[in-house]
């Protein structure tokens, strides 16, 4: 179409092509058949380009020549018509690397320049470029080329040098060279001088320092098998046989990539992944049943490890480390299976889980000795639970008129004298709501919940407590003639109290009792609710057990 561009830019990674690419256009452009998208490469122009010292076709490495003496020069070389050829091209190579005041230089040629000429830049990051060069030309990305392709061509190098190798080991080499075609052939021509006229891939592992496929699906494996020692092992002998360990680590966490891309892909995942059919197939191999959430937490977790081990001072400590926490955690479920087992407990309807909210509910015992039921629909938990027995019992009419009741029900003025109240363990519950009621002295009346009577005289009462802390806070003066007041409004007369230590109170007492009965009524409770149907089915569909129970309005957190 005679739509010769002026200007082309030639961007992508190194090794990919964009030199040699330009060398090709200046071929089209001043072949004797051209221009054409076929030049001769027999014509004494395409021999020069192919040579380098054709003087139409100038190169400028601007790496080495960046400065505005350079561009200078390049100026006003073009306004010269061409020797010989069709065009003057003059290909930049690593153009970002010229310095600013080079750049504004160049910039008015690059803008209008004569007919007869033809720039093509290369460079390896053209966000580097000024933005008003790069409006100013035609941009081309290369890619990386495909291992693939890199393979085919080793493969075929291979054969014209008379070099036996199998695809295991070209594959190690156009890894290692990472889409960079350059990379790929200087890595060859340096494993050929070490190993000479044949190549495998034990050979090319160890002289590149790369792990080769036995060690890293041995890792793979331990890690999927949750394996720790064989992870262990196989990163001993790498250690061993001098491998770098940042190189492992790096090498470990592409494959576990790879493993899980041909899990994903299927067959598929042959074009996605830089490997040979037979690799592909050990991979299929070792992926097998293992979940695909499985495969990426592994993927993940070794990507986070071989960062760390890279920046790490005792980079084995640090693998080693992440192995065996990816080797103990515990083994994670799909967000989409447990959304479908949520759904499948929900389809089993209120019923199926223990009762609904109309009626149906389950009944749990509020003490050992049953009797109290739950709220419809509560699932078990009985009504007020937690709640204090000793204030439910405090403020019960019933235990009041039973404990307050005199002696001699109905005595009559005249009769003979009631006798004198024996005071036992149960009766320290009214003068203890008396001293709190009557005398509003909450808290000296909550030290006779810990109290226990130990003898009963008379009108002298002998109380005593569990240790000598709480002997020694009932024994104050104060506290004394609050007793002595409470019991005479309770029992009449005049009472007289004495404080000491005694142990029944750590069995006795009305605290230590309420502690026994809450105790045994959470137990009731937690085994009522442990096997609920509700609970049993959570527990069937999520595979989980049941560590700990927490009750509402309690205290055993």
């Amino acid at each position: 179409m005679k739509r010769i561009p002026h200007a082309l830019l030639f961007c992508g990674a190194r090794g990919t092509g964009k030199t040699s690419t330009a060398r090709i256009v200046a071929k089209m452009l001043n072949c004797e058949h051209g221009p054409t998208e076929t030049p001769c490469g027999t014509c004494s122009a395409c021999r020069e380009i192919t040579a380098g010292n054709s003087v139409d076709v100038q190169e400028l490495d601007a790496a080495s020549n960046r400065g505005i003496d350079e561009i200078r020069e390049l100026r006003s070389g073009v306004g010269f018509a061409p020797s010989r050829d069709r065009y003057k091209v003059y290909i930049v190579d690593e153009a970002h690397m010229l310095t600013d005041q080079a750049a504004n230089a160049f910039l008015k040629t690059l803008e209008e320049p004569p007919a007869h000429v033809v720039f093509i830049l290369a460079t390896t990051d053209p966000q580097r470029l000024p933005v008003t060069i790069r409006s100013r030309c035609q941009r081309y990305d290369f890619k990386r080329v495909r291992a693939q392709d890199v393979v085919k061509r080793l493969e075929w190098i291979c054969g014209q040098e008379e070099v036996a190798c199998d695809l295991d080991a070209l594959y190690l080499i156009a890894r290692e060279g990472d889409g960079s075609m350059r990379d790929a052939l200087s890595l060859l021509d340096q494993v050929i001088a070490f190993a000479g006229a044949k190549l495998d891939s034990d050979t090319v592992a160890g002289l590149l320092g790369v792990a080769d496929r036995a060690r890293t699906h041995q890792l793979l494996k331990g890690l999927i098998d949750r394996d720790a020692g064989q992870a262990l092992a196989a990163v001993g002998a790498a250690h061993e046989n001098g491998m770098d360990l940042r190189t492992l680590a790096r090498n470990l966490a592409l494959d576990a990539r790879d493993l899980m891309v041909v899990k994903l892909a299927g067959t598929q995942g042959r074009q996605l992944v830089d490997r040979s059919d037979s690799e592909v197939e050990d991979l299929q191999k070792l992926a097998g049943n293992t979940p695909v959430a499985e495969l990426e937490r592994i993927s993940h977790v070794l990507l986070e490890v071989a960062e760390q081990v890279n920046r790490a001072r005792h980079g084995r400590l640090a693998l080693e480390l992440g192995l065996v926490r990816l080797c103990r955690a515990p083994q994670l479920i799909d967000v989409a299976e447990l959304a479908a087992r949520v759904e499948s407990l929900l389809a089993l309807g209120p019923r199926a889980l223990g009762g609904s909210r109309s009626g149906g509910g389950t009944a749990a015992s509020g003490s050992p000795g049953g009797g109290a039921s739950a709220p419809s629909g509560s699932y078990g938990r009985p009504g007020g639970y937690g709640a204090s027995s000793h204030q439910a019992g405090a403020a019960s009419p019933a235990n009041a008129t039973a404990v307050l009741r005199p002696v001699e029900s109905g005595a009559r003025p005249g009769d003979l004298p009631r006798p004198l109240k024996v005071v036992g363990d149960a009766d320290l519950a009214a003068l203890q709501a008396t001293v709190s009621d009557k005398l509003e002295a909450d808290i000296t009346a909550s030290l006779l919940g810990s109290a226990v009577v130990v003898a009963c005289r008379g009108r002298t009462l002998q109380l005593g407590w569990a240790n000598e802390f709480l002997a020694e806070q009932a024994g104050h003066p104060d506290v004394i003639q609050l007793f002595s007041k409470g019991a005479s409004l309770l029992w009449g007369g005049s009472w007289q109290v004495t404080t000491g230590i005694e142990g029944r109170a750590r069995t006795d007492s009305s605290i230590a009792k309420e502690a026994r009965e809450r105790e045994s009524s959470r137990q009731t409770t937690e085994a009522t609710l442990r096997g609920l149907p509700a609970i049993q089915a959570v527990m069937s569909a999520f595979g989980g057990s049941i560590t700990r129970v927490y009750l509402e309005n309690s205290n055993n957190r």
